[in-house]
């Protein structure tokens, strides 16, 4: 379907004749609506006159991927982190940004990461991968003064711009879809590695059990590592040690799920028939797994769009603007690793 002015007109809220006068860069219209105009008119694809896309300033933004620790910032989550980075893309091409992409490993102490932002002064804005980033890290960031919009991450003690997936939400939906099959002893794999989602996953975890009026027992939440290898190792010896299991676990993220399933494997218990199993984050491995692996769906790419947009804002906010926290729905993925509860 052809884009027309009418239909950049009723996307803007205004009239006709305003849209006619800031594409064709008359005056009539003031600053904020013709700003409005175009950017409405980028959005639904408009072809813009050349010289408004000239005069336009193109802003830098970069995107900062940083790894604290490693447990969650690494190789198994690189697709995750990409749909991250391409979500910012998007946007990005809609906005004329232009994108710069900084990886910054274990190695590379946080306070050479704030002195490189400090003195970029040709970079706008910043779009921070905040996933092993602690509360301090997150006010060392904020304290450079610099534009800065944090996903993966919300840290509600320090105010700032967040965007993340709604771990309280979709932790319901898991504790709950186990209910609804019969479950009633339900536990969960989860991390001391110190990431705040890992700890928003376990909060949310003992809230729903609470609001489901299911009863949760110490005994059933089991403390491993977060990588694949470190989550098999421990579950192997929490097994070794004669653990007592419930008939479900949640785990704080796939890769997690995935190392105790192979644990699960090399001492006979059966996944779904002798334990359900659920994961989160959705990767791309655990569609493969056998049993394929039930998990929570994180939309990577609207969470970078939206915090691209975020920034977007920012930089073109003439006042003191209030942070915003957005914080993304997520959809729960039912696979073979979960059964109905059949009591033995």
């Amino acid at each position: 379907m052809k884009i027309g002015i009418k239909d950049i007109a009723e996307r803007a809220g205004v009239s006709v004749a305003a849209v006619s006068l800031a594409l064709n860069n008359k005056q009539g219209v003031g600053k904020d609506t013709r700003e409005r105009i175009i950017e409405t008119a980028r959005e639904l694809g408009y072809p813009l006159p050349g010289r408004l896309v000239q005069e336009e300033q193109q802003r830098t933004i970069r995107f900062l991927k940083i790894s604290r620790h490693g447990h969650t910032v690494n190789l198994d989550h690189e697709y995750f982190i990409a749909e991250y980075l391409n979500g910012v893309m998007d946007s990005a091409k809609l906005h004329n940004m232009t994108v710069e992409i900084e990886s910054c490993p274990t190695e590379v102490p946080l306070e050479d990461i704030l002195e490189k932002v400090v003195n970029s002064p040709g970079i706008d804005g910043y779009v921070v991968l905040a996933t092993e980033l602690s509360r301090s890290d997150i006010q060392a960031f904020l304290a450079t003064e610099k534009t800065i919009v944090f996903i993966d991450a919300y840290i509600y003690s320090v105010s700032a711009d967040y965007v993340n997936m709604n771990n309280m939400d979709a932790v319901y939906k898991v504790v709950s879809y186990l209910q609804e099959l019969g479950h009633r002893r339900i536990g969960m794999l989860k991390s001391s590695i110190s990431t705040e989602n890992f700890l928003l996953r376990e909060q949310a975890f003992s809230r729903s059990m609470h609001s489901l009026e299911l009863e949760l027992h110490p005994e059933y939440i089991l403390d491993v590592d977060s990588t694949f290898s470190g989550a098999y190792t421990d579950m192997a010896a929490h097994l070794q040690r004669g653990v007592n299991l419930p008939s479900a676990l949640f785990a704080t993220n796939d890769i997690i799920a995935l190392g105790a399933m192979k644990a699960f494997q090399e001492y006979n218990i059966r996944v779904p028939e002798d334990i359900s199993l659920i994961g989160f984050d959705n990767l791309s491995m655990s569609e493969v797994a056998s049993p394929s692996l039930s998990t929570v769906n994180v939309p990577k790419r609207q969470i970078g769009q939206v915090a691209l947009d975020m920034l977007y804002l920012k930089l073109n906010h003439t006042t003191t603007r209030a942070p915003m926290v957005n914080l993304i729905s997520t959809e729960l993925v039912k696979r073979e690793s979960v059964a109905i509860y059949t009591p033995s």
